[in-house]
């Protein structure tokens, strides 16, 4: 290993999926200077990254996702590292079902090949199903599994065999140094415990760790750990006879809010229909104190326990197998469960690049790269992850914990467009509330501000000129 440098151009924390992609993008585009970070071991230094199930489902609503996905999956089918082995997303009701129309015309209008699948087609293509339980499924092909670690490995290596990067594992970062800046601080070094490190710009790409690294700088980035369950489950002789890591599709259980996926002779099954479970960063145990990792905490069985069961109903021969390996693993997430990306309000030239997904990862890596180098990506438009999207008032721990404790049981949730948040209402009015309340406004949230979307004092009106009819039954919503 080189001697810590004195000076950088740029400075990475963190050595995950997001921060490895970005060094290499980074060095691509011509920066040659680069200094990446992390205070655990390489190849997994401890981070989400690390326990991932590394599965890719391409279609969402959002066309930012989907290109963020798309770009991410170009990359690892480039590197070799990707196992196109389909997925299906099987339904139990009809509400379901419904949905499932909903994502054909978004997998059409992104051009992602998609079928919807009978229950006897779902177990033609994954004959363990108990086809008696579902109602139908939907099919998408190019469904892939990836290795996040190795893809991490091999980017790293791409920007040092260029000449551009030096990697420090196990080295903590202690402190961000901040001097004045155009009309707000600016980032000056990184301070770490094998010394400082002067620089122009530093990326926080640290996962869970994040929002403590950029409060060293004044910074905030507005997210919370939180465990998603998954257990691996075996062995079986239907999975063992096949000699492959991933020969059969990769099944979501969308009604039970749950995935299985096989892993060698193993099934892994994992769940978001537990109760929200928060930490705080500083609750994240050390790489010497971690059992497995800092990451994989110990599993709380009771939470699982129906979700288990579920998944039995599903695959029946899941009930034969034993749980050999379990955890409470963390991610990250924020207050509208999409990343935080770009340069942050307080501080000039300190970047995040947090809450992303394996299946966003290689993307978002080219993404900063492009939007640090050129003042704007081209991989897609970033303003649904900007981490700018933020008022004052939505980045306090409070309104960070609300509202990701609202939609974790969203996760493979049936969402409406313009569905409404809940948790963390009133927050901000406008100075003629008290009239419009007198009115009967009844409020959609927008920035953190309560805004009148409709008056009961107007119900008549409805009776007077009529309503015009709408075809489908979402829209009626």
């Amino acid at each position: 290993m080189s001697d810590f440098p004195k000076e950088a151009q740029c400075v990475v924390i963190g050595a995950g999926i997001v921060g490895n992609c970005l060094v290499s993008h980074l060095s691509d585009m011509g920066w040659e200077d680069i200094v990446l970070l992390d205070k655990g071991p390489l190849p997994n230094p401890g981070g989400s990254t690390g326990h991932a199930s590394n599965f890719i489902f391409p279609v969402d609503h959002s066309k930012e996702i989907v290109d963020l996905t798309l770009e991410s999956q170009r990359q690892y089918e480039e590197m070799g590292l990707q196992n196109t082995c389909g997925g299906i997303e099987v339904a139990r009701t009809p509400e379901r079902m419904e949905e499932f129309k909903r994502r054909m015309t978004s997998a059409k209008c992104w051009g992602i090949p998609s079928s919807l699948l009978t229950p006897s087609e779902v177990k033609e293509l994954v004959p363990f199903v108990s086809e008696d339980v579902i109602l139908g499924g939907f099919h998408t092909p190019s469904v892939s599994a990836v290795d996040s670690l190795e893809t991490g490995t091999q980017m790293r290596k791409k920007a040092q065999d260029a000449g551009h990067l030096q990697v420090f594992a196990n080295t903590e970062v202690l402190d961000i140094e901040t001097g004045e800046g155009r009309n707000k601080p600016r980032v000056v070094a990184v301070v770490t415990d094998r010394g400082r490190v002067e620089c122009e710009t530093v990326v926080v790409a640290c996962g869970v760790w994040s929002p403590r690294i950029a409060e060293m700088a004044g910074a905030t980035i507005p997210l919370t750990p939180a465990v998603h369950q998954m257990a691996d489950v075996g062995p079986f002789d239907v999975l063992v006879e096949t000699q492959q890591e991933l020969a059969y599709p990769i099944v979501r259980d969308m009604d039970t809010f749950c995935y299985e996926r096989q892993t060698a002779g193993s099934m892994e099954v994992g769940s978001y229909a537990h109760r929200p479970i928060l930490h705080r960063v500083d609750e994240i145990p050390s790489n010497d104190e971690a059992a497995l990792s800092p990451t994989e905490m110990p599993f709380t069985a009771d939470d699982f326990d129906q979700q288990m069961e579920e998944a039995i109903e599903l695959m029946e021969f899941l009930g034969d197998g034993e749980i050999k390996y379990a955890i409470n693993g963390l991610l990250s997430l924020t207050p509208d469960a999409n990343p935080v990306l770009g340069p942050t309000v307080e501080v000039e030239n300190l970047w995040s690049a947090a809450a992303v997904w394996i299946k966003e990862g290689p993307g978002v890596g080219r993404l900063m790269a492009e939007w640090m180098t050129h003042g704007y990506p081209d991989v897609t438009d970033p303003h649904g992850a900007d981490i700018t999207r933020f008022y004052p008032q939505q980045r306090n721990v409070h309104h960070i914990e609300a509202r990701a404790e609202e939609h974790f049981n969203k996760t493979y949730g049936i969402v409406h467009p313009r569905e409404q948040w809940a948790s963390r209402r009133d927050v901000t009015n406008g100075p003629v509330k008290a009239r419009t309340d007198a009115l009967g406004a009844f409020y959609f949230e927008a920035g953190g501000w309560e805004r009148p979307h409709w008056y009961d004092s107007n119900a008549d009106l409805v009776e007077k000129y009529g309503i015009e009819g709408r075809e489908h039954e979402w829209d009626a919503r």
